[in-house]
């Protein structure tokens, strides 16, 4: 070890403190040699910190973390309204059977916001035998994501899995399950128009019969033509696949990519943090060491200039110094 040899500080040692003040004037550049010289010193530490962090992310991303598999399958919207229609209560007779004869016109929202519905995650995992594996319809619906393609009507559906070939079976028959769902609710609507236009029919016939004047048995008789024209055109629309006219596969699911992890971005996270924390810890303990080991960290600490050094001894100098 090292003897330094300082000069205490006094009104001599001001006037030469005063005099060293211009060598002091880049601080900046000072500072930034300090920090230079601290990594420096702290190098193999900073390394061995570093290889352990991205280390340790090679062994995440390669054996201990689940790959996660999406699959996509994308829906045409052949029939989509831009925004909710209300019919109007001014609306006359023709325009009411009309309305009730066709198809219901849903927007691309209503649409997004059915396919993630616990209905229909329960016919799909019904479909699939899903449930022995322990899947709910809430959990199935976290791995389902689907979004309307901007400025169009294609209605695309994401399947999130760890399985693969899952994946793209769910994603498959989620799409089968979701236009056969339309299909159903779009036939109940129209039962339930006819059964509506069936009463109408038969309270129409009551006043025909007690209708007193020609004109008003006129009236009757066109109001009952329209209602059976209502109900056979509804009855016809009724007899179509009513989910196919309005949604169509136009690509099925056939294959699933490997989203996460992401093995690459992964490492390159694991060396930037491992660095970072390199860094800082070789700086904490540059800060928490206190010890003096040179003639710098004399007039660093003591504020004293350094007049001399006597160098350690080593084995060599064993013959001139002794034992």
């Amino acid at each position: 070890m090292s003897i330094f040899f300082a000069v205490c500080k006094s009104t001599g040692g001001e006037v030469l403190n005063s005099r060293n003040t211009p060598a002091d004037i880049d601080d900046q550049a000072i500072d930034l040699r300090v920090y230079v010289q601290i990594l420096k010193k702290r190098r193999v530490l900073i390394a061995l910190v570093t290889l352990f962090s991205v280390l340790a992310s090679v062994i995440l991303s390669f054996f201990v973390v689940r790959p996660v598999y999406e699959a996509k399958t994308v829906l045409l919207v052949t029939q989509a309204a831009d925004k909710l229609q209300v019919s109007s209560q001014k609306d006359g007779l023709d325009n009411i059977v009309n309305g009730m004869t066709r198809i219901p016109v849903l927007t691309m929202n209503t649409y997004v916001n059915q396919v993630k519905s616990d209905e229909l995650m329960m016919r799909v995992i019904e479909r699939l035998d899903l449930e022995p594996r322990g899947v709910t319809p809430r959990g199935l619906a976290a791995q389902v994501k689907a979004s309307a393609a901007k400025d169009s009507y294609l209605l695309e559906l994401t399947v999130s899995n760890n399985d693969r070939q899952l994946a793209m079976d769910i994603a498959n028959t989620l799409s089968q399950e979701f236009i056969q769902s339309i299909t159903e609710r779009n036939q109940e609507v129209m039962d339930r128009s006819v059964a509506f236009l069936q009463e109408q029919m038969a309270q129409v016939r009551k006043e025909l019969d007690a209708a007193a004047t020609q004109s008003e048995r006129d009236r009757l008789q066109g109001i009952l033509t329209l209602l059976s024209e209502g109900i056979t055109r509804t009855q016809i629309a009724r007899s179509f696949d009513l989910g196919s006219t309005s949604l169509v596969v136009v690509s099925p699911a056939i294959a699933a990519v490997q989203v996460k992890p992401n093995k690459q971005l992964n490492i390159a996270v694991g060396f930037l943090l491992g660095l970072m924390a390199s860094v800082a810890l070789a700086l904490v303990l540059e800060f928490l060491d206190n010890t003096i080991k040179n003639p710098e960290d004399v007039s660093r600490y003591l504020d004293l200039p350094v007049m001399g050094m006597i160098p350690a001894a080593d084995s060599r100098d064993e013959t001139y110094y002794g034992e």
